[in-house]
């Protein structure tokens, strides 16, 4: 019985211990849990020729189009729907979450090894693209950064590309298995993670939360009419268990099925908004 009357102050000093812990962490994660800071837009000139042209950014999703050899296809699929010229190219970075995405955006601001393996975004925005295509906000999910930051970097992202004269196109993220993907990682690993999710208030590995703050706040922001939106249902409604067979054995990257039909919705999207503003060339 002894014992007894410690325990109580035994409880309230592990509480304490523990809530300084999050503090320390949450200054030491500062910089990747808050957004981006918004820079200021660079000028971009006036498009060039009468093609069509289309540009894709951000995290693998982007990356592997690119490097899976889909860009011509994407070509020709955007070529054959607006029957006129087109070009596509895509350039994305794996691991990018959304507020990286922002800053490869900017020479200023893009790291120097993102600059030398050619990353940064800024001289294609610069080329002024009709339509540019944003991926982002797996990696937000599967590090547990929060809706919060992560709606905030995609407006930045969104405002960019707007004062650019570029229509920026938003996908939707469909359900991709972060929980398969993250199941062989070390488990002070899946430890940070969760620290992180109780930091943002936000579920572990879901992208759904995501989605659906990042589809409220276009609304409330007034962005919904000037963007383009995919919603997962219109290619993907099923996600990962989809019975077509779309993504790679990680469940979280699309094979070139899953690029062949994501790409057909897309160049489809864009084709009745460009023909509809009267752009057809």
């Amino acid at each position: 019985m002894r014992y007894v009357r410690w325990i109580v102050p035994a409880i309230v000093l592990l509480l304490l211990v523990a809530w300084g812990g999050m503090k320390l962490l949450e200054k030491r994660w500062a910089y990747v849990l808050l957004p981006a800071k918004e820079m200021e837009p660079y000028p971009v000139g006036p498009k060039t020729g009468d093609s069509l042209r289309v540009l894709m950014i951000g995290d693998s999703w982007a990356g592997l189009h690119h490097e899976s050899g889909c860009d011509p296809l994407m070509t020709r699929l955007l070529a054959d729907a607006v029957g006129g010229k087109a070009v596509f190219e895509a350039n994305g970075r794996g691991g990018a979450k959304s507020g990286g995405i922002y800053r490869l955006m900017f020479r200023q601001t893009a790291p120097a090894a993102d600059m030398r393996h050619g990353f940064c975004t800024q001289p294609q925005i610069e080329r002024r693209p009709d339509y540019c295509i944003v991926m982002a906000g797996i990696n937000d999910a599967a590090a547990n950064y929060g809706t919060e930051a992560y709606c905030t970097n995609y407006r930045h992202i969104l405002q960019l590309l707007l004062s650019a004269g570029i229509r920026p196109v938003v996908v939707e993220m469909p359900f991709v298995d972060i929980w398969k993907w993250r199941e062989k990682r070390p488990f002070k690993d899946f430890v940070v993670d969760c620290l992180r999710s109780l930091m943002t208030d936000c579920k572990m590995y879901d992208v759904r939360p995501y989605s659906e703050a990042l589809l409220d706040s276009l609304a409330a922001r007034g962005l919904a009419g000037k963007v383009l939106t995919v919603r997962k249902e219109q290619w993907n409604a099923d996600g990962a268990d989809d019975s077509r067979g779309l993504y790679l054995a990680d469940r979280i990257h699309l094979n070139a099925r899953g690029y062949a039909a994501l790409d057909s919705c897309l160049a489809a999207t864009i084709a009745a908004d460009w023909k509809s503003a009267g752009k057809q060339p």
